[in-house]
């Protein structure tokens, strides 16, 4: 811990590093999210996924981005070491049972503000925050700027479970092809993943595509999933916003529906 508030002293005044270890984050995070529209959010400690928020041990509250980078007060850093070094021993100290899991949920920040975190927000500490983060530009520079004007909240929605019907409504106004990407073979970090569909995307005459977050090189989105070899599908892309318009007509209308306002 010595080590880590040295390094993170290099960007903040120590005592604002005590005070934001106190607070899990939150002033920090939702500071930041502001000044970059990236997305909030909270990792928690819970015997089970299903499991009641009331029930649940709030650990930490960052940013993150469409990827695996994560910034917070002590820095960037990837997803897995994040876990590793911050959450798990967060888990580890606060745990009311040593048997769980520790979940990662992503809010905006009015969902965040009604949530029953160990610390309430506090206007006079995010604009601290603010503040700080201003005068470290170093800091800044190493956070990508969004792509889009879509809320990272909304972006994020789309981005885990409704990405086909995003690229079928896209499609629909804007013409460009729906595929999906099927993943043949995964990085080392990821190859527990299981293979075949991953994303769906629209593709753009330079050869971009584009997502929910906004349009960006194609390897980018490969790197974010830790994809190594895969092939891309139209016709898996249809069978599948197919198969959600069939099980799920309620919310793929719900999803429809933002799409169509977001786009227009």
């Amino acid at each position: 811990m010595a080590t880590k508030k040295k390094k993170a002293g290099n960007k903040f005044a120590e005592d604002l590093i005590r005070n934001w270890e106190k607070t899990d984050g939150v002033n920090f995070a939702i500071a930041l999210s502001r000044m970059t529209g990236w997305l909030l959010h909270v990792d928690w400690w819970t015997a089970h996924e299903k499991e009641s928020i009331e029930n649940m041990v709030p650990l930490r509250v960052y940013v993150g981005t469409d990827g695996n980078d994560i910034f917070d007060f002590i820095g960037k850093k990837r997803l897995a070491a994040y876990a590793k070094y911050v959450t798990t021993p967060l888990a580890e100290k606060r745990a009311k049972e040593k048997r769980g899991i520790v979940l990662t949920r992503f809010y905006s920040e009015s969902d965040l503000l009604k949530l029953p975190l160990r610390v309430k927000a506090n206007d006079f500490e995010i604009n601290r925050a603010h503040e700080a983060i201003l005068k470290n530009s170093s800091f800044l520079t190493k956070i990508p700027p969004r792509l889009n004007q879509i809320p990272a909240h909304i972006a994020a929605q789309y981005m885990f479970g409704w990405c086909s019907v995003f690229a079928e409504v896209k499609r629909e106004i804007q013409g460009l092809p729906a595929v999906a990407i099927m993943a043949t073979k995964y990085s080392k970090t990821n190859s527990l993943t299981k293979t075949g569909f991953c994303h769906s995307v629209n593709l753009h005459p330079d050869g971009e595509v584009e997502d929910a977050f906004g349009k960006q090189p194609l390897s980018n989105i490969l790197n974010n999933f830790g994809i190594l070899e895969y092939t891309l599908s139209e016709e898996f892309q249809v069978s599948n916003n197919q198969a959600l318009k069939e099980n799920s007509p309620e919310r793929y209308r719900e999803a429809y529906d933002l799409a169509v306002s977001l786009l227009q």
